[in-house]
């Protein structure tokens, strides 16, 4: 009897001090009368459907997460425009974080990740952020954990492994202005040449994205969110060694550090990662394509920033090593006109892509980061990557109107694939401006994409595959919460 007590008047504590904020008058409680406690249970049901809780008092549940949007303009040497969308650095997002005490040394916990609508990497010169359709949310993290605060933590669910994001490391606050990984930027926007120009295409490769001349089509450099089982050790001196495997299979390791020594701050990471998880469709029993297909990164990052006066450095690197991926296309001649050569014929050789290949990228940024105007860090920025040998797993398809091959009764089709020149360099600067009262960041920044060696020599126009560079202006605003 006590314990149901002492619940109704908590309950009618709870209730009362809610209809102070809400802003009840004397009289209204007043015509309560006798008949106070019914309907004060009334009025905490009412305010209890229209609160957020936690399902259990055992669980300490925190809601955080960021609203971020920006404007995009760009040009592709054809055409132009801009766009509004989230940034692909780090887009709109909500989060649940919990975890509850189990004994003074063992914690439990969780995170719930969720993104929403189109970002930057995934639009287009035909599809604008509204145009992809892309306005449901996106499940980033799903994980549990237990940890023991001298052994490590387990974690298993979906969501990034240890080796995840290990190029990412930054210091200078110029996250959002820029990111190591440039692909977050431009992924989807089409690669444009004047030699290709037909009526369906318009200069635009049928099949190929500056994302495939960066990332190529075995995944992103950032490595996976997967479904994995994860350990990660205690930080010590400053170091954390975590581990992660995944079904089908993938596993990775990775060693992350962070210190600060007189004024000067540093933190870097560093990944291994092998993926062998490409063999065939989903629910197929049987293999019958990419069956060994096996993929191995080693990649990482590191940042230097000298706290006293702001300046920075920051570096990131990958090298893969692709194997056994299945052949596809061996290449083909094409006849475009009579000679008076042995086999009488001119014709254009078309790249074959390779079972083993290799491809590697830099990138390199610097700056200063200081709070000249009080309201937060002002971080100012140059930068520059490049990606080479990427896409050789890539088919890059066009058309030569017929009208240039001027013996073609037909417009000629080109398919072609990266090759170990192939090279995408990329340079770009910027300004971010953090507001530390209201958790923000505004930022404007400039980036020039150019690619070479994607080129098919021919009798007919000399360096067929010419790609006009990509040009990128961003200004956008991030508030986290």
């Amino acid at each position: 009897m006590n314990g149901g007590s002492m619940t109704t008047l908590s309950r009618i504590s709870m209730a009362a001090a809610a209809a102070l904020l809400v802003g009840l008058s004397p009289a209204t409680a007043a015509d309560l009368g006798g008949n106070c406690c019914a309907d004060l249970e009334e009025r905490v049901a009412e305010l209890e459907a229209t609160t957020a809780r936690k399902g259990t008092r055992n669980v300490t549940l925190t809601i955080s997460g960021q609203i971020s949007q920006q404007l995009l303009f760009w040009d592709d040497g054809n055409t132009s425009d801009v766009y509004v969308n989230g940034p692909g650095t780090s887009n709109t997002r909500w989060r649940f974080l919990g975890s509850a005490r189990i004994s003074p040394m063992v914690t439990a916990g969780f995170l719930y990740e969720l993104e929403a609508y189109a970002s930057n990497n995934t639009v287009d010169q035909s599809n604008g952020g509204d145009d992809r359709g892309s306005r449901t949310a996106t499940l980033r993290e799903a994980m549990a954990w237990v940890e023991h605060s001298g052994l490590g933590r387990v974690s298993i669910g979906h969501g990034s492994t240890a080796a995840n994001n290990a190029i990412l490391v930054d210091l200078s606050g110029k996250a959002m202005g820029s990111s190591n990984y440039v692909a977050l930027h431009s992924n989807g926007m089409r690669l444009f040449s004047r030699d290709l120009f037909n009526d369906t295409g318009n200069g635009y490769l049928n099949a190929g994205t500056w994302g495939s001349v960066i990332e190529g089509g075995s995944g992103d450099w950032l490595n996976e969110r997967v479904e994995h089982i994860q350990y990660r050790t205690p930080t010590i001196a400053g170091f954390t060694l975590g581990a992660s495997w995944g079904e089908d299979d993938y596993w990775d390791a990775a060693l992350r550090y962070a210190g600060e020594f007189n004024g000067v701050r540093i933190a870097g990471a560093l990944g291994y990662s092998v993926r062998a998880e490409y063999d065939g469709a989903a629910e197929a029993f049987t293999c019958t394509t990419q069956c060994d297909k096996k993929l191995e990164q080693l990649a990482g990052s590191l940042s230097i920033r000298h706290m006293p006066t702001g300046l920075f450095f920051t570096g990131a690197a990958g090298w893969r090593d692709m194997k056994r991926q299945d052949a596809v296309a061996a290449g083909t001649t094409f006849p475009v006109a009579e000679t008076d050569d042995e086999d009488g014929v001119v014709g254009i050789q078309q790249g074959a892509n390779r079972s083993n290949f290799e491809s590697s990228f830099f990138y390199l940024s610097g700056g200063v980061a200081r709070n000249f105007f009080g309201i937060g860090d002002t971080v100012l920025f140059g930068e520059y990557s490049q990606y080479k040998g990427v896409g050789q797993d890539v088919e890059f398809q066009g058309v030569i109107p017929q009208a240039l091959t001027f013996t073609q009764t037909n417009d000629v089709q080109i398919h072609t694939f990266g090759g170990a020149n192939t090279k995408m360099t990329h340079w770009g600067i910027g300004i971010v401006q953090h507001v530390d009262a209201a958790s923000m960041e505004f930022w404007l920044a400039y980036k020039n994409y150019s690619l070479s060696g994607l080129e098919l020599q021919t009798l007919i126009r000399p360096n067929l595959g010419k790609f006009e560079d990509l040009h990128l202006i961003q200004a956008g605003t991030r508030i986290r919460f």
